[in-house]
C-alpha cells in the first residue's frame, strides 16, 4: 500500500506540473503515471546515504524495497499510462487505409502549421482531395481533431511518401517555414519524381530563389505576399475598384515570380504534367 501511495502521489504531482506548463490533458497524465516510477540513481543515492549516516539503515531498506518494486512495474506503468492518457484525451480513430490508402489521388500537404491548415481548408472548401503529414505527433492528434485528414510521419522518407500515394498526386506543397529541410525536400521528390508539381513557401525572395533551383515549380515568397495583400488593401481603401486591383496585383505576382526565376538561372525547367484540374473531390 505504501509503494502504491509513493508512485500515485509522484504521478499526480508529475502530471499536475505539466499541466500547468501547457501539456496536454493526454500528455500529462501519461508522462505523469510512467515518471512515478524511480530510476537505479535512487538505488546509488540511498547507499550513499546509509554510508555517511545520513538516514538510518532500516529508512533506507525500506525505499530500496519501494525502487525494486518501482522499478519492476516500469513496463506496466507505460501501459496503464498510454491507456489513460487516450482515455482522458481520446485520439479520433483513423484506419490505416484512410490515411495511408492511395485509393483517389490526394494532393500531399508537407506541414500541418497555421499555414498548412490554411492551405487545407482552401482545398476541402473546394472539393479537392488532400492529406496533410507532419512529424510532430501531438500537432497531427490536434488538427485531427479539428476536422483535417492528417497523418504522423517524416517527409523526408520516400517509403512514407509512397505510401501516401505521392506517385499518383496532384501535387505536394511544402509549408513548413524551414528553409533548409523545404530546399532538401524539393531537391529529393524533384530527383524522385521528376513531372510532380511541388509549390513550396519561402521566406523572402531569396529563398525562393533558392528552392526554384531545387526543383520547386511554383515558390511563394512570404514578404512578397505581405507586401501584395497590403497594396490590394490600400487600393481599396481608397477607393479603386476590386475588379481592376485583383487584376493588377495577380499582373504585379506572376511580374516578380518570372523575376525570380529569372534570378534562379534554371537551365532546364521541370517536366510538369500538362494540368491539375482533375484532383478528384475531398476525401
Amino acid at each position: 500500500a505504501a509503494v502504491v501511495g509513493v508512485l500515485a502521489l509522484k504521478a499526480l504531482v508529475t502530471a499536475v506540473l505539466l499541466r500547468t506548463m501547457g501539456a496536454r490533458r493526454g500528455t500529462s497524465a501519461e508522462t505523469g503515471i510512467l515518471m512515478a516510477s524511480p530510476s537505479e540513481t535512487t538505488l546509488i543515492v540511498l547507499a550513499a546515504a546509509t554510508s555517511a549516516q545520513l538516514i538510518a539503515r532500516e529508512t533506507a531498506q525500506f525505499w530500496q524495497i519501494v525502487t525494486a518494486i518501482g522499478l519492476t512495474v516500469t513496463p506496466l506503468l507505460a501501459m496503464l499510462g498510454r491507456h489513460l492518457g487516450n482515455r482522458v484525451e481520446p485520439v479520433p480513430v483513423v484506419s490505416d487505409e484512410e490515411e495511408m490508402g492511395v485509393a483517389v489521388p490526394r494532393v500531399i500537404v508537407v506541414g500541418c502549421g497555421r499555414v498548412g491548415q490554411l492551405v487545407a481548408e482552401m482545398l476541402d472548401r473546394h472539393g479537392k482531395a488532400y492529406i496533410a503529414l507532419d512529424p510532430d505527433a501531438d500537432l497531427v492528434e490536434r488538427v485531427k481533431r479539428e476536422g483535417y485528414h492528417a497523418v504522423f510521419g517524416n517527409a523526408a522518407r520516400r517509403d512514407v511518401l509512397e505510401r501516401l500515394g505521392i506517385a499518383h498526386a496532384p501535387a505536394v506543397i511544402l509549408t513548413m517555414d524551414e528553409p533548409v529541410l523545404a530546399q532538401r525536400l524539393a531537391n529529393k521528390l524533384r530527383a524522385a519524381y521528376p513531372d510532380l508539381p511541388i509549390l513550396a513557401r519561402a521566406r523572402d525572395t531569396g529563398h525562393a530563389t533558392t528552392l526554384y533551383r531545387a526543383g520547386a515549380t511554383i515558390a511563394v515568397p512570404e514578404t512578397l505576399e505581405a507586401s501584395l495583400q497590403l497594396s490590394e488593401a490600400l487600393l481599396v481603401e481608397l477607393g479603386v475598384a476590386m475588379g481592376p486591383v485583383i487584376a493588377s496585383i495577380h499582373e504585379k505576382r506572376d511580374e516578380f515570380r518570372d523575376q525570380i526565376k529569372e534570378g534562379a538561372d534554371l537551365s532546364e525547367k521541370p517536366k510538369l504534367r500538362t494540368s491539375t484540374a482533375g484532383i478528384p473531390p475531398g476525401n
